[in-house]
Formats: C-alpha cells, structure tokens, sequence
C-alpha cells in the first residue's frame, strides 16, 4: 500500500488515509466499465457494503478538466471534482473546446456503523458524487469468437477509470479512484484496481484505516457478484 498522497492533492485538508486493492473479474472492460464505473450500476455496487442502509441517486450534471482548483490536472486520475461548479446544467458527456466533460452523478448514502461489539449503532450520512467520461464507452467494444487477435492486443493498452468521492456529516472526505484495464491476454477478463486517499479527523484517523482497509478488500471481493 502506497501510505502517501498522489500530487496534486486530492483532498483538502490533505489525505491522511489510503488503501490499494486489485480483483480480475471474468467479465469484458465494457460491461465492468457500465456496472462499476456508472449510474448503470452505481446504487447496487454502494449495496454490496454491509453498512449501506439507505440510498438514493440525485441530479446528475458535467463538469470540464481541469477544473479551476486543480489547473494542473487533465484527466480524471488527477483531480478532485465533487465540489467543481458544473459546466452546463443538463450534463451532456463529450468535448467542448477541447477540454474533456466529465458526467457526474450526485447521491446521498446512509451507513449504518456498528459500535461496542454491536450494542450500539451510529448513523452516518454520506452525501458524493461518482464521475465518469461517458464517451469512452463508445470506443469500447465487446469480445466475441471472432475477435481478430489485432484487436484485442490494441484494447490491452485502454485504461479507463471512475471516481468515487464523499463527505460525510462527521466531515470524513474519501476520494476513490477506480481504474480498470483488460486482464494481459484475455479480453473477456477485467482487472479493477481502487486506490482510496481520504482525511479523517487526527482522533478517528486511526480507527478510519484500520477499517477502511478491511471494508475496502471486503467490498471488492463482492464485485463478481454483480455479474
């Protein structure tokens, strides 16, 4: 696990908690990309987390890279775009003036968090977005017998990603980074590699790693199961 933030800073404060973790689905890039990546599957991927006790999926709008708090940022690896001001209000995905659009979803998130061994429980509201660049599924295609061997080598170097961000009432920031190539050699496998850096108050950091590296390979380990 790599314990140091990535520049330029995904959170403000800084990140002071992280988690890496890797799964090989046996499900083609576009269908993982759909599922995981987008609205498409979003409410039923934050269900697979036994904490999720409430969900629900609000507007959806765009935002242009860089954004004005990361000039430096280009692709969606490299920013933080939760807070950015959208850039028109119907959220329509693709290029304007060369500057890529990115599609945000807005959702709000209850867990459910158990405390002393059970005997009590706590309620945390998560409010987030998950953004993703809608017209990458377009270059995707879907492998099948005849699939010339040219073509799939060619979609061995795609590498797509989505972001998951949230703040939750307790002011914990996560910013998770869901990227997701072809598994080398076999087009109808998928690896999905996160990469989470979040900040959490100095008292609760402790406890927040700790957890969130178990919640984190839990959750992932579910993923097969959406398919």
């Amino acid at each position: 696990m790599n314990s140091s933030p990535t520049q330029p800073l995904k959170t403000n404060p800084p990140p002071n908690f992280f988690s890496d973790y890797s799964v090989v689905l046996s499900v083609p890039l576009k269908d993982v990309y759909t599922t995981l990546g987008t609205t498409a599957g979003h409410e039923r991927v934050c269900k697979l987390s036994k904490l999720c006790s409430g969900f629900e999926l609000l507007e959806k709008d765009a935002v242009e890279l860089p954004t004005p708090r990361y000039p430096e940022g280009n692709k969606l690896k490299d920013v933080g775009v939760r807070t950015a001001v959208p850039t028109d209000e119907n959220g329509a995905a693709g290029q304007s003036n060369g500057a890529p659009r990115i599609t945000r979803q807005h959702f709000t998130m209850e867990e459910t968090v158990p405390l002393l061994f059970g005997m009590f429980k706590s309620r945390v509201l998560l409010k987030g977005t998950l953004s993703w660049d809608e017209s990458v599924l377009s270059s995707i295609s879907t492998p099948s017998p005849q699939t010339e061997p040219s073509s799939a080598n060619a979609e061995n170097d795609i590498e797509l990603h989505a972001l998951y961000e949230t703040m939750s009432d307790g002011g914990i920031i996560v910013w998770k980074l869901r990227t997701f190539t072809p598994e080398a050699g076999d087009p109808t496998k998928t690896r999905v590699t996160e990469r989470i850096e979040g900040w959490a108050p100095m008292l609760l950091r402790p406890i927040v790693q700790s957890e969130t590296l178990k919640g984190h390979r839990a959750h992932m380990e579910q993923y097969h199961t959406l398919f």
